[in-house]
């Protein structure tokens, strides 16, 4: 069965790769109509560059649950692959899930506690709550926290 958590898993993450997707094509439009703005009629679009940091910033965030869930994190095994006992193994994964469990436990509170204090506060150009920007990090480390737990779980499940 743990083929079939993951794929459930990837499936319900597939709308959010949707999303990066549509999030990249915007910010691809909407460059190439500052840089055509620009230096065609010598005029700036105000609302661009925010725009593009913001999609930016939850692009960066939430691309990372995406690629958390789908195995596609950078890893050095040159230890693990030095190690022969499964039960080391384990252990060493379990540590490594749990330091990371525990990171993005704190970076999804104090995120919160950050998004809490920039919502009242507008952003330049667009005036909608700088707290929108912010929002990306924590829930990106929440998404990233279901994905760890689900690695956890699968450390002890049967095995394949």
């Amino acid at each position: 069965m743990p083929g079939k958590d993951r794929d459930l898993l990837k499936r319900a993450f597939r709308p959010l790769e949707l999303l990066l997707i549509c999030s990249v094509i915007v910010v691809f439009v909407v460059v190439l109509i500052e840089v055509v703005s620009r230096y065609i009629f010598h005029q700036s679009i105000a609302w661009g560059s925010e725009v593009c940091q913001t999609l930016l910033v939850w692009i960066t965030f939430i691309g990372a649950a995406v690629a958390l869930v789908g195995g596609e994190h950078m890893e050095i095994n040159i230890m693990m692959d030095r190690i022969r006992s499964r039960g080391v193994k384990k252990l060493l994964m379990l540590i490594g899930d749990i330091a990371t469990m525990i990171f993005l436990v704190c970076g999804t509170v104090g995120g919160v506690r950050l998004v809490k204090k920039t919502w009242n506060m507008t952003t330049t150009t667009l005036q909608i709550p700088a707290g929108i920007l912010y929002l990306a990090f924590p829930l990106g480390c929440a998404l990233m926290i279901i994905v760890v737990a689900r690695n956890i779980i699968r450390l002890f499940g049967r095995e394949e």
